[in-house]
């Protein structure tokens, strides 16, 4: 299938590219700089795992922070951050009611970026995003736990 010479050359770029995330993961403990530091990431792990090119890149990157944004958006919005343990019935009811609104206008949300790549991305490539997505916060909690960090916290 494949020469031994590509396998050698695939498994140097995946190990330089996993250095490369580790390196840029630590330093965001470092210099204290997360929220920037973090994207830099995301965009480096979601290029590399949906093998963008240059061309899909730049149509890529603005269709994709608009959809982040919005999602940010509707997250903070619904955001419960109170003792649902503690929580009334009642009240328990309202944050239900909350939580699929938001899963709602979340899905709208992919919808309309699945829709609005697919001039740009190829349907595989699309396909791949909400996995890639997934696995990059994975691996950032695994990374996080591996340095001692608490998952969970929320960023400034």
């Amino acid at each position: 299938m494949y020469s031994k010479a590509t396998k050698d050359k695939t498994m140097k770029k995946y190990t330089q590219i996993v250095f490369i995330l580790l390196v840029l993961i630590s330093s965001i403990r470092v210099y204290g700089q997360r929220g920037e530091k973090l994207e830099s990431l995301r965009i480096a792990f979601i290029t590399n795992k949906l093998s963008l090119t240059t061309a899909e890149s730049e149509k890529f990157w603005p269709i994709y922070n608009v959809y982040r944004k919005e999602v940010t958006e509707i997250r903070r919005q619904a955001n419960l951050d109170t003792n649902l343990e503690a929580m009334s019935d009642a009240d328990a009811e309202k944050a239900i009611l909350v939580s699929i609104d938001r899963m709602e206008k979340e899905l709208i949300l992919f919808k309309n970026l699945a829709r609005d790549l697919k001039p740009v991305l190829p349907a595989r490539k699309i396909a791949l995003l909400s996995k890639t997505e997934r696995n990059f916060n994975e691996e950032l909690i695994r990374t996080q736990l591996k340095d001692g960090a608490r998952p969970g916290l929320r960023r400034n």
